[in-house]
Order: C-alpha cells, then structure tokens, then sequence
C-alpha cells in the first residue's frame, strides 16, 4: 500500500468521528438549554478542511510544525465546527510567524522601517517590543522590506480584514465555508507561516551588516549604489532612512559613519525627492527640540550628501507628518470610521495660516487625506468616519496644482488603490478627480484625471499600467 493510500486513510479516521462528537455536543447544549442553530459550521464544510489540512501542512518543516501551537488550536476549531474561532488561531500563527522571521532577519533594519510608518515606534529596540507594531503596520513593514511582495501583502490583508470582521475576535453575525477557510489557510502557510527572503532582500541585509561591522573599502562605493538603484525606490528610500538613522545615533561608531559617509552620496542620487525633504526635515525637528546632538549630524548628514537645499527648519513639516501618521494608523485599525475624527481635528488645527503643505509632508497629505476620504467601501458607513468626513472635502478643496500631481501620481501605489476595487470607493475617487477637474487648467493634470473618470468600472487600480497614463507622466510638472 503507497503512502498516499496510508494518508487518506488517517484522515478518514479523523474525518468519520466528528459526526458522532457533533451529535454529543448539540444533546449536550440541549440539556444545559443554549441555542444550537447557527453555533457551528456543517459536518461537510468541516470535512472540507480537515481533508485539505494534512496536504496543506506539509509545507512546514516537521520541527517548526511540532511548535505551531497556534494550529493545533486551528485544527481542534475546525473539528468542532467554530471556523470563526479556527480564523483566530490561523491569523495567530501567522503573526507569530512573521514576527519571528523580523526578530531572527534584521530587527533593526525593521525598526527602522517602523519608525517611518509611525513615530510612536521609534524608541523600539528589543525583540519583545515588536508586539507594540500593529498587525496592519506589520504587514505594511513586511511588504517595504521584501518579506512580502504587493500580491502576498494584499492576500494577507484580505485575511487580516476578515479576521477583524468574520473571526471570533470581534462579535459578529458573519459565515465561513469549508472552501474560504482552506483558501486562507493556504496563504497564511505560504506566504507567511513559511516565508523566505527574496535574493534582493538578502543582499540589503547583507550590505547593512558590512556598515555596521567592516571597513568598506573606498573603492566600492559608487558599486554599492549602482546595486541599490536597482532596488524597487519605495526600498531605497527606507534604506536611505535606516543609514539617516545610524549616522545621527549617538552610539554609532566612527567605523560605521564613515562607511555611511562614503555610500550615501551614492545611494541619495538615486532616492526620491520626498524622502530626501523628509530628511531635511528632520533638521527642523531636532532644532525646535533643542537636540544639538542629533540637530547637528543631520547637518554634517546634509553637508556629506549636497542636499542642504532639502533642510526645513520648520517644525510643522515634522509635526504635520507626525499627524498624518497617526490619523493612517487610526483609519487602518478597527472601527475606523468612529477614531478617525480627533485626529482629522487635530491636524486642521496645525495647518499653516496660508494653507500652503510644506514639499516634505505634501505626498503624505495627499495620500492619507485622499485614502481617508475615499474609505474601504466596507461596514455601514462604508469605512469612512461621517464626522471626519467634513475636513477631509475642506482639505481636498485646498488642493493646489501641486497636490493634484501628486494624488495622481499615486494610482501607482498599490496601498493607495487597494480599496479600488470596491463599488463606493470606485465612486469616491472619481469624484474626487470631476472636482480636481474643474479647478486645474494643466491640460496634461487634466488628462490624467480624466483618465480616472473615464477607466472602466473598478478598474481605476490598473490605470497607472496603461500607456496612456505613462506617457502623461512624463508631462507632469514637477513639484
């Protein structure tokens, strides 16, 4: 008899009892007088997955998978028919997984990276702490660093949404059949539970430790940053601001600053115009923080890469950003559409008198006020905050020529499309683009919105694809 034969055979034995322990546990609730209709999945969803498990757990090494203890929880849930519970556990094991990946890859390279999804994080350091980085900026982290590419991190964004409104962890009326549960199971295992480094990835982390450790020759310099140019720019950006980050630490060694001194030159031609502003911005933050220390390497910093011209000493840059943060974090968590509006409040009432953005906060306003507005398309309110709302068309209508650049520059951020493909949302952010319209008298802006009006029915994510819209990139004005 072949091994497959044997298989088949110790799942059919755990397959064929749980129509009995069914029976036990609906007689037992019956006694004790609780509700038996709509508790637990059918028999045959549960057959579904348990049949499916076996093959779908064979891409787990035998001694990781001896401490998944996370689904042996899956396992038991699903056996007794609470596939919510089941959801829970599987999205356990696959936080578990990625945050040991981070811990056991390059923590502090993470760090870093958290550090610019959200100023609340900068002061992380030890393994322990990574719990403190939320699911969402997890997986957003993940996704920058190379963990995972675009198509991974929006299939585990699917589920980490599912199990925020379908799962035991929140209370709701919501059902999962056989065929959803085994589909999320099989992302999370490959593409989570047993993740591995792409080779570009490897070669940062690689590059990071020779900064840190040895003493690169002069020689390599220029070498160095032609190999980074070919790295997506979202990652050249963050590893231009974990260098930043080393060069202005107290504690980095001469060793290490020098080797930075001679590679970032090299690595700021090729980064972009917003995290280069960004930088200088942060010269304005540490003056009006009275940080002389770090105040003064992010000038020698500026000075080593010519970029003197990015400096912006004033704070609200800083400060503005900071905001734009925490309102992102507030619309990426649960129960968005009731948090979002302190923080919309907040940043009305920082805003310069002549409303003018400061270049290094502009592509994040843009951005976080445009995704704010649009909303998920999901829940009653449709994922937007009603109260918020208000602020979010005031800072729309503010929108100059410049910020109208950049909102359709980022039909190429797939975060920023990543709700397009919902009807409501759809409908927003063509909405958005007639009214952008009617003020722009660029006719290239104008062609680009118009591109957004016109593309078909929730389509307007593959617009930045098309050669229509690459061609009328390349008449943009440049802000």
């Amino acid at each position: 008899m072949n091994s497959d034969l044997i298989r088949l055979q110790r799942v059919g034995e755990l397959v064929q009892p749980i129509g009995e322990l069914h029976e036990q546990l609906e007689n037992y609730l019956v006694e004790v007088g609780l509700p038996v209709s709509n508790v637990v999945a059918p028999i045959q969803e549960r057959k579904k997955v348990i049949n499916a498990l076996h093959e779908a757990l064979e891409i787990i090494p035998i001694d990781k998978r001896q401490q998944s203890y996370y689904m042996s929880k899956f396992t038991i849930a699903i056996s007794v028919g609470l596939f919510d519970g089941a959801l829970n556990y599987l999205w356990n094991e696959t936080i578990r997984a990625l945050r040991d990946f981070v811990i056991n890859f390059d923590l502090q390279y993470f760090y870093s990276i958290a550090e610019k999804v959200g100023s609340r994080y900068k002061n992380l350091t030890k393994p322990d702490e990574i719990s403190l980085v939320s699911e969402h900026d997890l997986l957003d982290i993940c996704r920058r660093i190379g963990i995972l590419n675009d198509i991974n991190y929006q299939r585990l964004s699917n589920v980490n949404y599912m199990r925020n409104h379908a799962s035991a962890a929140h209370p709701n009326d919501s059902e999962i059949d056989g065929h959803e549960m085994i589909a999320w199971l099989s992302v999370c295992l490959k593409h989570a539970v047993t993740a591995k480094p792409d080779h570009s990835l490897i070669e940062i982390q690689k590059l990071l430790t020779n900064i840190r450790t040895e003493v690169i020759p002069s020689d390599d310099y220029a070498l160095i940053g032609r190999e980074l140019a070919k790295q997506p720019l979202e990652r050249v950006d963050d590893f231009l601001w974990t260098i930043f980050g080393m060069f202005i630490h107290n504690k980095t060694t001469k060793e290490t600053k020098d080797n930075i001194t001679g590679v970032v030159p090299h690595i700021w031609s090729v980064a972009s115009e917003d995290r280069k502003y960004e930088i200088g911005a942060r010269f304005g933050t540490f003056r009006k923080n009275a940080e002389v220390e770090r105040k003064n390497a992010s000038q020698k910093f500026l000075e080593v890469v010519d970029g003197l011209s990015y400096k912006d000493e004033d704070s609200l840059a800083g400060e503005l950003i900071e905001k734009l943060e925490n309102l992102f974090s507030a619309h990426n968590s649960s129960n968005n559409f009731y948090n979002e509006y302190p923080h919309a409040k907040d940043i009305e009432s920082s805003l310069p008198n002549n409303k003018i953005i400061p270049r290094a906060a502009r592509r994040m306003w843009v951005k976080v006020v445009s995704i704010c507005f649009i909303g998920n398309g999901l829940c009653y309110r449709d994922g937007v905050d009603e109260q918020a709302s208000p602020y979010y068309k005031g800072f729309i209508e503010s929108f100059t020529e410049n910020e109208v650049v950049e909102f359709v520059r980022l039909l190429s951020d797939s975060e920023f499309v990543s709700a397009l493909s919902s009807r409501k949302p759809d409908a927003r952010i063509r909405k958005i683009a007639k009214h952008l319209k009617s003020k722009i008298t660029n006719s290239h802006i104008q062609k680009m919105l118009d591109l957004i009006v016109s593309s078909p029915a929730l389509s307007i994510g593959k617009v930045h694809i098309t050669t229509s819209y690459k061609k009328a990139l390349e008449y943009l004005p440049h802000s």
